[in-house]
């Protein structure tokens, strides 16, 4: 039986309530997540294909299962359907794909309060702004706090510790309450002014620091006068920036959404208190019967499961089902939730540029895809391939002198860099320097995985160095059986050119039992494409490995061991060079550091072993 009849047996059983639907394939994945008002009525209508879409009919011909969940209202089914499509990623869902932890601004609560930027959960003491909509939105607002209300943003354990002032003080961005240049009434007062500021309460600021300025003035502080006066011309230039929009959306987000060529790029303007706190732009994967209403009402659930909707939403276009979820959105805050499609005045000005961001940057993203596509399929005419190239795995080795080795692996498709798909080894096999072995294991474990999961194996695998790496990867492909393999990826290396040009760089191939260097004209798009995904695995490779570096600064692998404390650490890391260096010394050895007994050096070397 299709889908359809499937459906047809389960509708004398179905309920006429709420609830939310999921359908599964033959294999038990999950195909769609839907929620209904009545789900007899909506799932009755899945049965009739002249009357689907495409995309819908072909989901329904796959479903072999279905699972029902009852709900007590509407709104409720909304939000989990939202929360199933963020966790189950359905196959024909419109999926918002957004991993970061939301950014917003903390002022701790403490003695002396600090600010500064947190992410997840609000597991410290103080009061939280946001969440932003972007990190580059945050840091702007911080900047701006650190010059207006100069507060502290040094941890507790310098700022504990300070005997002098730090260079922020300086260049006037401290008050240096660590060292007593401010009194703690001054610097409270500086709190609750920055506080005043992020509640968009900058009028009052105002009136109070001008008031300021005459008193220092009229006592002959003119320095403490001039101060003030700085802090003033900070207020008003931030504040010039909102006047427009404050009374226009005092608290809001406003969406746009746009689509052209089968792509759609929804942009977002937030506002909090009266301010501007940021814009941020995605790009969702839709079908070609999608169109903005039905985008938005996807979109907008999934958007705000995470954080809490504001007063007012703005939208270029109505969303499917609006009265339904601003019920829905209203549900996790303590106030109503409306959701606009406005025709005049300041709120239309808004949707307009608004509408306009969304335009420019799909067009220029359709451009980069369309450029990227075309240079794929260079590169696939150039390696002689039968069909066109739709994935490259990228990967780079990290390490200093063979310490906190890793290796980073980067993704490329027919639209650009796809980092929802990237990965990180840390390397077990070495710590001294050898990138051949280094690059041979994360080859090893990546590759015997897709295996054993029985994946698709992706177009190219490109390693960053030469013929050298290049012949790793090849040892790699015939111990996994697959260099004979029809479906064995074509297998390359990029090598840095003469002098370390970019532009310049060397590409190479294995093809029929040999190497051989392809002839790819210097500076032109390809090199550049290859030169832009090789640099993509240098970077990740770096950050994870500058990530372990550090850690490894505060910690090593003698943390673990009973009566080892910070002293006994550094005498042995000193005395044998290195972690490798205690583990492989004998207790002869061992007990001659300072302060490791006979007792304790038998100790450490069975921890060892």
């Amino acid at each position: 039986m299709d889908g359809i009849d499937i459906l047809k047996q389960k509708l004398a059983t179905l309920p006429t309530s709420s609830g939310v639907y999921r359908m599964l394939n033959e294999a038990g994945d999950i195909l769609y997540v839907g929620k209904a008002k009545n789900l007899k009525n909506r799932l009755t209508s899945y049965t009739q294909p002249e009357r689907l879409s495409t995309r819908i009919r072909k989901m329904v011909f796959e479903t072999r299962e279905l699972i029902i969940v009852e709900t007590a209202t509407e709104a409720e089914a909304l939000l989990l359907e939202a929360n199933l499509i963020k966790s189950l990623k359905p196959k024909y869902n419109i999926i918002f794909r957004d991993d970061a932890n939301y950014i917003s601004v903390l002022i701790t609560q403490e003695e002396t309060p600090m600010i500064r930027h947190h992410r997840g959960a609000k597991r410290q003491k103080g009061d939280y702004y946001g969440p932003y909509p972007s990190a580059d939105a945050v840091y702007k607002t911080l900047d701006i706090l650190e010059r207006t209300f100069r507060l502290r943003t040094c941890k507790p354990s310098i700022f504990n510790h300070r005997t002098r002032p730090c260079l922020k003080y300086d260049i006037k961005r401290c008050s240096a309450p660590c060292v007593g240049k401010i009194s703690p009434e001054s610097y409270a007062k500086s709190i609750r002014q920055a506080k005043l500021f992020l509640d968009g309460k900058s009028t009052q600021i105002q009136k109070e620091l001008q008031q300021d300025m005459l008193k220092a003035s009229a006592n002959l502080d003119y320095e403490q006068a001039a101060d003030i006066r700085d802090k003033l011309q900070q207020l008003v230039a931030v504040s010039s920036n909102n006047t427009t929009l404050t009374h226009a959306i005092p608290s809001g987000d406003v969406f746009a959404c746009i689509i052209e060529g089968g792509k759609a790029c929804i942009q977002v303007f937030s506002y909090r208190n009266g301010q501007h706190i940021g814009n941020k732009q995605y790009f969702p994967t839709i079908d070609a019967e999608d169109t903005p209403n039905t985008v938005l009402r996807h979109f907008l659930p999934q958007y705000y499961d995470s954080r809490l909707a504001p007063p007012i939403i703005l939208c270029n276009e109505p969303p499917q089902e609006a009265e339904e979820l601003a019920e829905a959105l209203a549900l996790r805050t303590s106030h109503k939730v409306t959701i606009q499609t406005p025709q005049r005045g300041d709120k239309l000005t808004i949707i307009k540029q608004a509408s306009h961001n969304a335009r420019q940057n799909l067009q220029r993203y359709i451009t980069e895809s369309s450029n990227w596509q075309t240079q794929m399929t260079t590169f696939s005419e150039l390696l002689t391939l039968e069909k066109p190239i739709e994935r490259i795995e990228c990967f780079d080795i990290s390490n200093i002198s063979g310490k906190q080795a890793v290796a980073s692996m980067v993704v490329a498709n027919t639209e650009g860099m796809d980092k929802k798909a990237y990965r990180k080894f840390t390397i077990n096999t070495k710590d001294t320097p050898d990138d051949y072995t280094m690059m041979h294991e994360a080859l090893t474990r990546r590759y015997s995985r897709l295996i054993k999961e029985k994946s698709a194996l992706p177009s190219v695998i490109l390693v960053d160095g030469g013929v050298g790496h290049l012949n790793i990867l090849v040892k790699v492909m015939e111990e996994l059986n697959l260099i004979d393999e029809p479906t064995c990826p074509a297998l390359t290396a990029i090598a840095k050119g003469e002098e370390r040009n970019k532009g310049l760089e060397k590409i190479f191939l294995h093809q029929n039992n040999e190497t051989i260097q392809l002839e790819v004209p210097f500076n032109t798009p390809l090199i550049f494409m290859l030169q832009k995904v090789r640099d993509e695995a240098h970077r990740f490779g770096i950050t994870f490995h500058r990530q372990k570096r550090s850690k490894g600064i505060t910690s090593s692998g003698l943390d673990a061991i009973p009566n080892i404390g910070g002293k006994r650490k550094k005498a042995l890391l000193l005395h044998f060079g290195s972690l490798t260096g205690v583990k492989n010394a004998p207790i002869s050895e061992l007990s001659k550091v300072e302060g490791i007994s006979k007792t304790l050096a038998e100790e450490i070397y069975q921890f060892f072993r």
